[in-house]
């Protein structure tokens, strides 16, 4: 397949308006000052950042795989055969929402008790991507028992890029199913909106069938589902 390659990052940004979604997930994962290269094809988008590692991610059928990638991401429906020095790290998906549907419902708590927030994760959800005292973090929302209990918390971080997304969403054992996740999340829109933040994002693991579900009650919106590739070192 024919591809064609860029270097400039309007051009690119103009590349990925073919999809509204390649085109989200574009400018949340590929903020200009790290951009190095893009390439197309009718349908397919890959694009190449650096810091510390390149990475990259891939949208399509068939998309363009540079060999550089020191770790990416293509479409799960991608064709294009993987070079046989990347061995699969996992697979996710992505999700978006805006926030002004949620006006309506009333603001998460926040809190910033460090120890509790590390404790809560590390006892329900230790491989947590954000922990208390993140720099990109926005502010910790916690749903709490009458009795004062943590039931529920998560982060909001903005990323290089600009963009915000959800983070280290956790539930204790004993209130899932309660819809106090679901709670949680409406709150934390409710207070982005109130912060001028119009649209959120998140990612989460492809086969953590509770969290995915929990997002599109809300309403959140799937963007993508992709699958995470490692190069040997």
């Amino acid at each position: 397949m024919a591809f064609e390659f860029t270097e400039d990052f309007e051009v690119a940004t103009q590349w990925a308006t073919y999809d509204s979604r390649v085109k989200e997930l574009f400018d949340l994962y590929c903020p200009a000052h790290l951009f190095t290269g893009a390439a197309r094809s009718p349908g397919n988008l890959s694009l190449t950042i650096e810091d510390n590692k390149i990475f990259g991610m891939g949208f399509g059928l068939e998309p363009y795989w540079n060999p550089q990638w020191d770790e990416c991401s293509t479409t799960r429906q991608s064709t294009t055969p993987v070079p046989a020095n990347y061995t699969i790290d996992g697979d996710w998906d992505v999700y978006a929402v805006d926030t002004a549907p949620y006006a309506q419902y009333p603001m998460v708590q926040t809190f910033e008790d460090a120890p509790e927030i590390d404790a809560f994760i590390d006892t329900y959800a230790p491989n947590s991507s954000v922990r208390s005292g993140d720099p990109e973090s926005l502010f910790w929302g916690c749903v709490r028992s009458t009795e004062g209990e943590l039931l529920s918390m998560g982060t909001i971080v903005k990323w290089r890029s600009g963009h915000h997304m959800f983070a280290s969403i956790v539930t204790g054992e004993d209130a899932r199913g309660k819809g106090i996740g679901a709670e949680l999340v409406r709150g934390m829109l409710s207070r982005l909106h109130s912060m001028g933040v119009a649209r959120v994002g998140l990612g989460v693991f492809a086969g953590n069938a509770p969290a995915k579900r929990l997002y599109e009650k809300v309403g959140f919106e799937l963007l993508q589902e992709l699958r995470a590739f490692d190069k040997a070192r």
